[in-house]
């Protein structure tokens, strides 16, 4: 008898259990309801009419939960002001990015429509430029009802971009921006990330008599969140203009930022190539960097560095070879070929004995070979001579670069020839040529 009760147990049991290969997770936090075994505690407020809502009084407890939760009121999203064609903007232009926003609200319920605010906005106020616009036609959130999304330059702040969205049969504001500059470009708008609502691309140029900087976003409406997101994760800055493209045939589409600047006398040499930025899920992050082959020297150098610094010794080595080596390389200065060479080699020697390389004696050869005179030398032939003879004698990678830093600090153009290629390069101490 026990046996048959206790395989009636584990059989009810397994019956109340949950099904197998179902994902019992649940998918939003459990609400609290006023089932057996489960305590709800909260401070309950009495109501004006002086019912107490702790419960006292009331032949049922959960009375008072149920006068403390009574559902608000759900917002008509779609409910939008009646059109007016009578409807008009002040032809005097805010002075003022807030104002502004006001005042085309005002428009907007007042019955204008977006079309009319195109032309107001160009023939009255001038502030749409090439790149803004007014547009009445898109539906970001989903909900029926199209947005009106404006793009212009105001007077104090340059480019900014306005979402307004029905609510309660008024116009309100669901985003607003600033980029500077122009007034921000709209790139394209869809379903990038294959999620079955529309995103907005755009973005916002500040140029310089040479060169302009764009600052992009991906707007998106989150639902979860009752608000437009921004779909990039952080800032989004490039020189090109971004373009949006399914580069991997995978339905999602891509951000792609070119890179065809090969540098001037303000940035000095720059790679070129191409960023990608993928959907990760959540939101539109760096997937990959692609570097075309370094056209200068210095590039190779500073490469090298870089690889030498994170801890890629190898390939710092290989980079510094091949500036060494590479007649393919040009150079950014007339004297790039002497000076950078004679460096590379220095950098070359510190990761030699780094490692210690069978070739560390062969390469110190060379470098009397190339520079054999001292008073002719250059400086950094000056700290690789610094460097080998205080290496011989301590077999210490900190005492030898000491004495290579002290060459630095007697001989400041040791630091200003690599400090001179532009605001996009890196600026070296004394500790970076020598890092131990």
């Amino acid at each position: 008898m026990m046996r048959r009760l206790l395989t009636l147990t584990l059989l009810l049991l397994a019956a109340c259990g949950p099904t197998p290969g179902v994902n019992t997770t649940p998918t939003a936090f459990p609400f609290p309801t006023m089932t057996p075994g489960r305590v709800l505690q909260v401070p309950m407020p009495t109501l004006a009419g002086g019912i107490p809502l702790d419960g006292s009084g009331l032949a049922n407890p959960a009375t008072a939960v149920a006068i403390a939760n009574r559902p608000t009121a759900t917002p008509n999203l779609r409910a939008c002001p009646a059109p007016n064609a009578d409807a008009v903007l002040d032809p005097a232009l805010p002075a003022t990015a807030a104002r502004i926003d006001d005042v085309i609200a005002l428009y907007l319920n007042d019955g204008g429509n977006a079309d009319n605010l195109t032309v107001y906005l160009r023939e009255n106020w001038n502030v749409l430029g090439e790149t803004g616009f007014a547009r009445g036609n898109l539906d970001l959130t989903g909900e029926g009802t199209p947005e009106i999304v404006v793009s212009y330059r105001a007077p104090d702040v340059g480019g900014s971009l306005l979402v307004f969205g029905c609510i309660d049969g008024r116009y309100l504001t669901r985003y607003e921006v600033t980029t500077g500059g122009d007034a921000p470009q709209l790139l394209t708008i869809g379903d990038l990330n294959y999620n079955g609502q529309q995103e907005l691309v755009f973005s916002g140029a500040a140029c310089t008599d040479e060169t302009c900087t764009y600052t992009t976003q991906i707007l998106s409406w989150n639902a979860d969140r009752g608000r437009f997101v921004n779909l990039v994760s952080g800032a989004l800055t490039s020189d090109n203009l971004p373009t949006v493209e399914d580069i991997d045939a995978d339905q999602i589409n891509e951000l792609i930022v070119r890179m065809d600047n090969n540098g001037d006398s303000t940035t000095g040499p720059l790679r070129t190539g191409f960023t990608v930025y993928d959907w990760d899920g959540a939101s539109y992050v760096r997937s990959f960097t692609q570097l075309n082959p370094p056209q200068f020297r210095i590039q190779v150098i500073q490469q090298a560095d870089e690889q030498f610094r994170e801890g890629n010794t190898s390939d710092a080595i290989a980079l510094y070879n091949l500036a060494v080596d590479s007649p393919g390389l040009e150079n950014w200065y007339p004297d790039d070929g002497a000076v950078l060479i004679s460096y590379a080699r220095f950098r070359l020697l510190v990761a030699y004995a780094f490692t210690e390389d069978a070739r560390l004696p062969t390469l110190y050869q060379s470098i009397l070979t190339a520079a054999p005179d001292p008073v002719t030398a250059s400086v950094y032939d000056a700290m690789s001579q610094a460097f080998w003879n205080a290496y011989q004698v301590t077999n210490n990678m900190n005492a030898a670069c000491l004495e290579a830093q002290a060459i630095v600090a007697a001989r400041p153009e040791a630091l200003t020839l690599l400090n001179r290629y532009g605001s996009r390069s890196p600026t070296y101490a004394a500790g970076d040529v020598c890092p131990f």
